[in-house]
């Protein structure tokens, strides 16, 4: 009899074991992937171009993930299979994944090996409860959540790269750019502006634009960023990202590292 409920308990183990590898993870949608639909769009967008310039200039991976539930998964194991599916990181393993489980009120920041030198255990613990203190059960504010943990990862790997993050990508910059030139208004809107300002400035208007163009072509600053240092990263640039819609992949990482988290 008692052989017999230890036969049972292990098959109820193993049914257990299969049931929760038995959870599909969906192909990544971009660097941002909120499978919940927790974020706001603006949110979604705003990190993900983030994470575009951050693989721009420095190669490394950092991504987002929200699920609605994992079932009996252990966020950790579902964590390092999402790298490991997802390739999360670059060759040498830098690569940093957010995600959350909605259902079972869990958070994990999953780090590569490659970046476990800068993103330690400790640094990661203290994303997760800035995370968490805005996660409050009934009152949750994903949009901060997720804005503040990313703003806290971005702003160490920059400072460990030395590169300054912009806030926009080379993929966005140049995007808009044709977006603008494709617009039939914009044009027309800059000639009536530029009549306009011909007229009132009796023709002058000519003589500050060219000097605009002298002192900007000396390189006298840019946009305000966050993150530390002048110099170049190690990235490739930004062919194959496209965004949402042309998402090339990751960088091939093969394995999370260490990392924080816990429920909230």
């Amino acid at each position: 009899m008692k052989c017999r409920s230890t036969f049972i308990l292990i098959i109820l183990a193993l049914w257990g074991s299969l049931m929760a590898q038995a959870v599909k993870i969906p192909k990544a949608e971009g660097f941002v992937n909120d499978f919940a639909g927790i974020l706001s769009e603006a949110t979604r967008v705003r990190i993900n171009d983030w994470a575009i310039e951050l693989r721009e200039k420095t190669g490394v991976d950092f991504a987002i993930a929200t699920f609605a539930e994992i079932g009996t998964n252990d966020e950790i194991a579902f964590g390092v299979r999402l790298v490991e599916e997802w390739g999360i990181g670059s060759q040498r393993d830098e690569g940093v994944l957010i995600f959350v489980a909605v259902k079972e009120r869990r958070l994990r920041v999953e780090v590569g090996y490659g970046a476990e030198g800068y993103i330690t255990d400790a640094y990661a613990h203290r994303v997760y409860q800035t995370m968490a203190s805005y996660l409050s059960r009934g009152s949750e504010d994903w949009d901060a959540s997720f804005t503040q943990g990313s703003l806290m990862i971005l702003s160490e790997i920059a400072k460990e790269k030395g590169v300054t993050l912009s806030g926009m990508s080379e993929y966005s910059q140049q995007h808009r750019h044709e977006e603008d030139s494709a617009s039939p208004f914009g044009g027309v809107i800059m000639l009536v502006v530029f009549i306009f300002l011909m007229i009132i400035t009796r023709g002058k208007i000519l003589n500050v634009l060219l000097w605009m163009m002298l002192l900007g072509g000396r390189g006298g600053g840019g946009r305000g960023g966050f993150g530390g240092g002048s110099h170049g990263g190690s990235s490739g640039g930004s062919g194959g990202f496209g965004g949402f819609g042309g998402f090339g992949g990751f960088g091939g990482g093969r394995s999370g590292g260490g990392g924080a988290g816990g429920g909230f």
